[in-house]
């Protein structure tokens, strides 16, 4: 499907349902990369906004449970404070909550119920942005710690 076909169509469904506007999901959903019509538009777009929350998620998990990280990984939780943790927990509760909703949605769902998701889903993302870029920021600023308290450059061959 051509980007201004995509667009056509979801400017209908955007008057229809009072959706965002179609930059401003594009820029947060990658909404533009749906190729193909599926035809359920607006289902696509819903799985779309859940596959990037699903993506943080698994980040969020690993976080919250690394058993499975990578032993560098682990090294850059070994800094994670209380107040850090609780970040972590009010994005993950609530990216949790839109991930199973979703399921909910595959099984039985009308056009309005995905348009009612979809909504919700981009007033959720909004309102979490700043918490979810501190998540980021503590990992982040982990490394850059981990770099001044070993006091040595990141080259692991010289």
């Amino acid at each position: 499907m051509e980007l201004t076909e995509l667009k056509i169509e979801y400017d209908s469904l955007q008057k229809k349902y009072n959706l965002p506007a179609f930059d401003e999901m594009n820029r947060i959903f990658d909404i533009g990369k749906i190729e193909r019509d599926s035809g359920n538009l607006i289902r696509d777009i819903r799985r779309l906004a859940v596959e990037k929350i699903a993506h943080y998620l698994r980040l969020m998990e690993l976080m919250i449970n690394p058993s499975q990280a990578s032993p560098m990984f682990l090294m850059l939780l070994k800094e994670v404070n209380a107040a850090d943790k609780q970040i972590l927990d009010t994005v993950f509760s609530v990216f949790i909550e839109i991930e199973l909703s979703s399921y909910k949605l595959d099984v039985d769902s009308t056009d309005k119920d995905e348009a009612e998701f979809i909504k919700k889903v981009y007033i959720i993302w909004n309102s979490n942005r700043t918490n979810l870029t501190g998540l980021l920021s503590i990992l982040e600023r982990n490394w850059k710690n981990m770099a001044v308290r070993n006091n040595k450059s990141r080259d692991y061959f010289n």
